[in-house]
């Protein structure tokens, strides 16, 4: 059967659009249990003074346990520029159980924000 793969999108915040100052600024510890394929993580630089670095941590629960950072290195090259605007992509299956963006500011403040876009789980519920 074919589907629309929109309807089975769900985006999530990973990253509240805020300034934020130098120093690693972590998103919410975000479950990925109940996703499947590539995990997309889009970002947005508004305004920096400096440069930002966004990565990705996983944890084994929402509390953070075990919390490192994606290996290999999921993470985008320093960024300087005001209006800038990526993504970060890794496979569900190399995250243990919960996923943050981190958004490393060298020199701040930086205007920034993050959103993960993924697909919900395929089930007869949901498919059409």
């Amino acid at each position: 059967m074919l589907t629309n793969d929109a309807y089975a999108i769900t985006p999530t915040e990973a990253l509240r659009s805020t300034s934020f100052s130098a120093g690693a600024n972590n998103g919410p510890w975000i479950p990925v249990a109940k996703l499947e394929g590539i995990l997309v993580f889009g970002y947005n630089v508004g305004a920096i003074t400096g440069s930002v670095i966004y990565s990705l941590e996983d944890a084994t629960d929402g509390s953070g346990t075990g919390a490192a950072a994606l290996s290999p290195a999921v993470a985008s090259a320093s960024i300087s520029t005001a209006g800038t605007t990526g993504a970060l992509r890794v496979d569900k299956r190399k995250i243990r159980s919960h996923v943050r963006l981190v958004a490393t500011v060298t020199t701040g403040p930086g205007l920034l924000a993050g959103i993960l876009i993924a697909r919900d789980k395929m089930s007869p519920t949901n498919a059409t």
